[in-house]
This record gives structure tokens, C-alpha cells and sequence, in this order.
């Protein structure tokens, strides 16, 4: 054993010559995992042509011929033929070499009772074969000379160059797991954990972009970065545009969801959400061209439309919350007026036909959707919040209203979140958007979503875009040149490449040109749950891990949603019957121990917080 002058002990152990099973790519993350510090070595050597064939023809005759007619001997001496082909093959294929290896392990502690507890947990965690006794404290020195160690041919297990290249490379690609802030996206290629934080003050920005095809697990993904945020205390808030997310499990208590373009839930597309009146006024104006009310190509229109909305929103500017605001109805009176007492004709004719063509969104079949006030409830005081718009006309049915009244539901959230935070709400939110490529195809709505974007971090927002197709996301460019979805992909610290077809790999390489060419012709044969994440110091291939709760309360599949009922009522009757205490949200945010199922009936402002004893 070694001592130090300051009274420390160190001993080195290392790997038995014979092992049982292969050596695991992740035997040096299990050994940096632990609480104390250790430094590894691995001793190769590295065998001659000859003396490897040599080897490996010892090795077969050996298993080829072996006595004990056992099954268990036969089974390994077929396991030894079958290891020595694959190396013959790897090595004429590749002309990789033969090596032996064994690895080394100093342990250090502050007495020598404390390095016996720790050398008999390196020994379990290892996942090889350590020895069981320590070896010569001469070996130190060894390690840490820049001369190679001594081993000879026979003094480790048998390994081809890229084994040998994958085990030393591990090391790199360790993330330490005490490093923890934030959540654990997955692991990577060496099954080295991946641990996100989107909110870390570091970064310019909270944001978040995702691309991927439909059935690869990019929605999944989003879902359970924000359920694992959830547990953190963060405010949760979802544009949900399939109808599939369901958390209806967390109780209504901590979840609300409003469906958008039903009867109950419709949205006025002259709320308040700009904090200057000339955008406030050019934003409505741009949605009232989508519903084909008036041609913004037509001055005098336009002209008309801006004398009434300036006269209608100029009183109220400063005056009101943001809760009294006016209605289409307001603005189709205010152009009937015009339309009577207008001292040109031509004024009295344009007002007339654009009061006309208010006509179905204000008493009309489309009445319910854009002819009141704003009936969905934007107070945020869940902690999770989700708009289902699956009900909106697509643009095959409905031409531009669902952009409309996405874009307003987008701008009426974001105007909620700087309510909150006015007064008093300090609660850090994760906003997801599905299917952003439907915003950005407006340049006005483009401009407007873009801003909010890059605009997050101040509010303590991390925005989530996603969509199916970068060409999409990247929306079409203005009448500069510029495409907002790049501004935005500009600001965003992190995004995770799911599977993309083919014949986006070419606007890939060019939006991202960091991105190494062996991983972009690896997206068309990306697999379900596999992404490339790039962070602002990183950039890796990533296997999103749930949990087998978390894969069925958030799959989409109906027999996973079938499962998941019966797991949550299970979960329910076991709080309900026994004596073990529930958690419920508290008023300040927290959580609360209650029993028999008793939850007191309250309304709560702040998110869930899960304390863990």
C-alpha cells in the first residue's frame, strides 16, 4: 500500500487474466461514477502478426479439441470458435491488430479501514473481474509514467484494435452523474448519461428547437422533457395541435386543458397582446387579411381598417388590464357607421363591403369561433396548461384560419406570461408549440412568433418549437430576403435532429454547418427515440430513455393509453386504501401530505413542486 505524508492510503487493483464475459464499453463510467475519487489504467500490449496468429490459432485448436463432453464446456468452447472467426475476420477486413489488455485501478482513502470499503465497492461496480487481493504499489509508478507499462503476451485478456479504441475512447465521453441540474435526456452512444438544463443562466438563451418525421418519437421526446421538468417545479404550458396529450392523470388540480375551436372556447383576434398600439394594430390587421376580410394590397382598405381600429382600441390603450378589449362586433359597427356617414362614395362602399365581409365571423357559422370575447382561460394557474387545437379547420378546410387563430393563441399566452410575471409570478415555464411551420408562413405573424422567441429568456420562458420538415420551420422569407424560423434556429442553445427523409439532408448540411457529415447521412436511418442533440458546448448522438411509467402515461398508442388508465387507477386505489400520505399542491407552490385521499378544495397559482425525503 502507498502512504502519503498527510497520512492518506492508497492500494491498486487490477483486472483478473481470465474473465468470464467480455469487457463492457461502460466499465470506465462505472468505475468514475463512484463517490470517491480513482485514476485508471489501461496496460496494453500489442501482439506481432505472427505471435497473433499464433494465439489465435492455440485458442481454437484448444476449444476444437475439448475433452469434457459437459454441455456447459461444450457451450464455451463453441463461444471461444465462434470469438476467435469474428477476430480473424475483423482483422483481415480491417487490418486491425491484436492486443492484451488489463486494466488498473488506484484507490485512494484517508485511513486504511476507509480504502478496504472502497476497494470492495470498486470490486462490485466494476462490472469485470477484479482481483481479490491489491497488487505491487510499485505499479503506481507505472501508471502514471509517460514510458508504456510492462505486460507481456500473457499478462491480460485478448483484444482487437477497435475494442481497444472504443474502451480507451469512453473515457472522453463521461459525464460525470453528480453533475445534475437539469434532467436526464438519455445517454449517448457509450451509455455515458445526458443531462439537459435548459435553464441554465450560462446560455443566451432558454430555447429549444426539434425536428423530426412523424412516428419517431419527437413529440414523445418534448412530452417527457417537459413531465421531468414538471417534477422540478416548473410551469408547464402545451399548443397541442394532434389532441393526443393527455395528463389528465396529474388531476385538476395541476392540469387544465381548453379545447380551441369548440363552442366553449373561442378566441377574439383583437385582444391585447402587443404593448405598442401601432403593432397591436398592424398584428390584427394582418389576421383580418387571412380571413380573407379585406385585400392588404388595397390601400384605401387598408387605410379604413386602420382610421377604425386606432378609433376603437385608442380609448382603452393604457386604461384597462388587457380584459376589456372589443370584438369583431365592435369593429363591424364602427365600418356600418362609416359606411352611412362617409362623404365619399367610394369610402361608404369599401366600408360597407368589408362590414359585409365580418358578416360570417360575427353572426355566421364561424360566429362562435371569432364573434366573442376570449372565453378560454389564459390565467396560467395550473401547473400544467393545454390548448388542444385539434378541432381548428386545417388549411385544407379552412384556408388561413387556423394560422389566425394560432397565431393570436400564441400571442395571448405569451401576454398572459407577462401578466404573471407583473405580478409578482417568478415560476420558470416551458411553452411548447407543435407544428410552428403553420405560424411561420405569414411574414407578420413570423415577425411576431420570431420576437417572442428571442425575447423568452427575459420573461424566464424557455420556448419549445418543433416541426416535421426544416424547410418548414424556416418559413418563407420576407421581402429582404430573411426567413424568421433561422433567426430563430440562431437563437436557440439547444436542438435534437430526429429522423429526417432524404431530400432534406442538403438544406440540413447548409442550415448546419457544424454538423459532422457521417451524422447528417445518419438521419434516414435514425431510429425511433434516436436524436442528434446539439447543446452550446456539445454535440452528440442521443437514445432518449423513458421510464416504463413514463412510456405509458405519455404514449399516444390506444393500448398504451388503456394501460396507463389502469396503472393510474391502481396508483389511486393504493393512495386511497392504505395509510401512506398523497402528495397535493400546496398554496405557496409546495407540496402536502394528506391522507385517506382527502385533498383540501382549492384553486393554486404556482406549479407542483415533488420534495424527496
Amino acid at each position: 500500500r502507498l502512504a502519503t505524508p498527510e497520512g492518506r492510503r492508497g492500494a491498486v487493483v487490477r483486472s483478473q487474466l481470465t474473465q468470464s464475459a467480455q469487457y463492457p464499453p461502460p466499465v470506465l463510467h462505472r468505475l468514475f461514477a463512484m463517490d470517491f475519487p480513482v485514476w485508471a489504467a489501461l496496460e496494453t500490449y500489442t501482439y506481432s502478426n505472427q505471435e497473433a496468429v499464433r494465439f489465435l490459432r492455440v485458442k481454437d485448436a484448444s476449444a476444437r479439441y475439448e475433452k469434457s463432453s459437459a454441455g456447459e464446456a461444450q457451450a464455451a468452447a463453441r463461444d471461444t470458435r465462434l470469438t476467435v472467426a469474428r477476430i480473424r475476420d475483423e482483422m483481415s477486413r480491417t487490418g486491425a491488430a491484436l492486443h492484451s489488455m488489463r486494466l488498473a485501478v488506484l484507490v485512494g482513502a484517508e485511513s486504511d479501514r476507509e480504502l478496504v470499503q472502497r476497494l470492495e465497492v470498486v470490486r462490485g461496480a466494476a462490472g469485470i473481474e477484479l482481483e481479490g487481493w491489491e497488487s505491487d504499489a510499485g505499479l503506481v509508478a507505472e501508471m502514471f509514467s509517460p514510458a508504456a507499462p510492462r505486460l507481456r503476451a500473457d499478462g491480460g485478456s485478448p483484444l482487437t484494435s477497435v475494442g481497444l479504441s472504443i474502451l480507451a475512447a469512453s473515457a472522453m465521453s463521461y459525464r460525470r452523474r453528480t453533475h445534475t441540474e437539469g434532467i436526464m435526456l438519455g445517454t449517448d452512444m457509450n451509455q455515458a448519461p445526458v443531462i439537459l438544463n435548459l435553464f441554465d443562466d450560462r446560455h443566451p438563451s432558454y430555447n429549444m428547437v426539434v425536428l423530426g418525421q412523424t412516428g419517431y418519437g419527437k413529440t414523445f421526446a418534448i412530452l417527457l422533457i417537459l413531465l421531468r421538468h414538471l417534477f422540478l417545479g416548473k410551469r408547464i404550458i402545451v399548443i397541442d395541435p394532434q389532441g393526443n396529450v393527455d395528463l389528465s392523470w396529474l388531476g385538476a388540480e395541476v392540469y387544465h386543458r381548453a379545447v380551441i375551436g369548440s363552442a366553449g372556447a373561442s378566441i377574439n383576434i383583437l385582444d391585447m397582446v402587443h404593448d405598442e398600439l401601432p403593432n397591436q394594430v398592424e398584428l390584427v390587421m394582418t389576421m383580418l387579411a387571412m380571413l380573407d376580410v379585406f385585400n392588404p394590397h388595397d390601400r384605401l382598405e387598408r387605410a379604413l381598417l386602420d382610421e377604425v381600429l386606432v378609433d376603437i382600441y385608442r380609448p382603452l390603450w393604457g386604461q384597462t388590464d388587457g380584459t376589456q378589449v372589443p370584438t369583431l362586433h365592435a369593429l363591424q359597427r364602427r365600418l356600418e357607421l362609416l359606411a352611412e356617414s362617409a362623404e365619399l362614395p367610394d369610402i361608404q362602399l369599401r366600408a360597407g363591403r368589408l362590414a359585409y365581409a365580418l358578416e360570417p365571423y360575427t353572426h355566421g357559422s364561424r360566429a362562435a369561433l371569432f364573434g366573442r370575447p376570449t372565453t378560454v382561460d389564459f390565467s396560467l394557474s395550473h401547473a400544467v396548461t393545454v390548448f388542444d387545437v385539434s378541432q381548428l379547420p386545417h388549411k385544407e378546410q379552412g384556408g388561413n384560419l387556423r394560422t389566425a387563430l394560432l397565431s393570436i393563441l400564441v400571442a395571448d399566452v405569451n401576454q398572459a406570461i407577462r401578466n404573471r410575471r407583473a405580478a409578482g409570478d417568478t415560476v420558470q415555464t416551458l411553452f411548447f408549440v407543435d407544428e410552428i411551420g403553420v405560424l411561420m408562413r405569414d411574414e407578420i405573424i413570423a415577425s411576431h412568433v420570431s420576437k417572442e422567441f428571442k425575447t423568452a429568456r427575459s420573461r424566464g420562458v424557455s420556448m419549445i418549437v418543433a416541426d416535421q420538415e426544416l424547410n418548414s420551420l424556416l418559413g418563407s422569407a420576407d421581402d429582404r430576403g430573411l426567413r424568421h424560423g433561422a433567426m430563430m434556429l440562431a437563437t436557440a442553445v439547444t436542438r435534437l435532429i430526429f429522423n429526417q427523409q432524404s431530400s432534406e439532408l442538403q438544406l440540413i448540411r447548409n442550415t448546419f454547418p457544424d454538423l459532422p457529415e457521417e451524422m447528417v447521412n445518419a438521419l434516414p436511418r435514425m431510429a425511433l427515440g434516436s436524436c442528434i442533440a446539439q447543446f452550446s458546448d456539445d454535440l452528440l448522438m442521443v437514445n432518449v430513455e423513458p421510464s416504463a411509467f413514463e412510456h405509458a402515461i405519455l404514449s399516444s398508442r390506444l393500448q398504451d393509453r388503456a394501460r396507463a388508465r389502469r396503472i393510474i387507477e391502481r396508483i389511486a386505489q393504493e393512495a386511497q386504501g392504505g395509510d401512506e400520505p398523497q402528495v397535493v399542491q400546496n398554496n405557496s407552490g409546495g407540496v402536502s401530505p394528506t391522507h385517506n385521499g382527502h385533498v383540501p378544495e382549492k384553486r393554486f397559482d404556482n406549479p407542483i413542486q415533488v420534495e424527496v425525503a
